[in-house]
């Protein structure tokens, strides 16, 4: 069976749909998985060993020049690799009409969530088979959940697995121990008190910890170049493809971050993990990972930089029991 998973975007949400890769290569072990992806993050899929093929769509820079000749020739050349691919099955995890259309494309049958449940009703027009699985369920179990309906298997009993194998280049990294931080996010009601990540870098100074800074925009640089000045020793680290920050990331010992895509990468890749929330409702989106995870706050509660450290050194303990184990 030859499979294609649409889930586009954004990094976070392309993360918590993974476990569907594993869930397949365990259930249909001989199904070809490919996935479609936006262009900014298609390092991400390509994560998964599972995952055998990513095509690239690029609909947020199309949009801005719908029709020019660079976009019509772009859009064409996608929609004939994806009919070439003679997919048996396409599962759109995405629920948006910019991932309903080109899984279209496909001419295989295509399943999505039902109307009463996709994110754009409109979506569920191009979907032969629609699955009324509502967002409550959560985010990961709901991916989950539309693959196991889709392809006529049980969602195994165990937690969401990643199995991630990160192949890229690692970037330099500080000599010793090192914890990273994320610091920034797509929104700015997401971002944690500024004052709180200074105290925490210096407690991990204090301990003999470096901090290190990632960044993916120039906004994202000058807020971490800001923090460093004011962190003893910290470390920013230069921008690279999402690859190569994936190989950096396993070299830590932890992260601590706000809900962005990088500590939902973190969490994946198994390293020790603290998400601060302070606009998002935990019961439905909170870290997942192969390794020991935290999530505090939610929406209008702000953890303090106590909390967190308190919650970096569980994580991290209880990494170090399971190695030990």
């Amino acid at each position: 069976m030859k499979i294609l998973v649409v889930k586009t975007s954004s990094m976070g949400d392309i993360i918590h749909a993974l476990p569907v890769t594993v869930d397949i290569r365990e259930n249909l072990p001989d199904a070809e998985v490919h996935w479609l992806s936006e262009e900014s993050f298609k390092e991400i899929p390509a994560l998964s060993p599972v995952v055998s093929k990513v095509h690239v769509c690029a609909f947020r820079r199309w949009r801005k020049n719908v029709f020019s000749a660079q976009t019509l020739a772009e859009v064409r050349a996608l929609r004939a690799a994806l009919a070439a691919e003679r997919y048996d099955v396409v599962i759109d995890e995405q629920g948006l009409l910019r991932s309903a259309w080109p899984a279209s494309w496909t001419r295989a049958p295509v399943h999505g969530f039902s109307r009463d449940t996709v994110r754009e009703p409109a979506a569920a027009f191009f979907y032969r088979h629609p699955h009324r699985i509502p967002e409550e369920v959560g985010a990961v179990k709901r991916y989950r959940l539309l693959a196991a309906e889709t392809l006529g298997y049980e969602v195994p009993a165990h937690a969401p697995a990643f199995r991630l194998s990160p192949r890229g280049e690692a970037l330099e990294v500080p000599e010793g121990p090192w914890v990273a931080l994320a610091v920034n996010a797509s929104r700015d009601e997401k971002l944690w008190p500024e004052d709180h990540w200074v105290d925490l870098g210096r407690s991990l100074l204090e301990e003999g910890r470096r901090s290190v800074f990632f960044w993916g925009n120039d906004k994202e640089r000058e807020r971490v170049e800001r923090l460093a000045r004011f962190i003893p020793d910290s470390v920013v680290a230069p921008r690279a493809r999402l690859d190569r920050v994936a190989a950096t990331l396993v070299k830590a010992e932890a992260l601590v971050g706000v809900d962005t895509g990088l500590s939902h990468l973190a969490a994946a890749l198994g390293l020790p993990t603290v998400g601060l929330y302070v606009s998002t409702p935990t019961e439905i989106l909170h870290l997942v990972g192969d390794g020991p995870v935290r999530s505090l706050g939610n929406v209008g509660e702000i953890p303090t930089w106590r909390e967190a450290k308190t919650a970096l050194d569980a994580v991290r303990q209880e990494q170090k029991e399971n190695g030990c184990s």
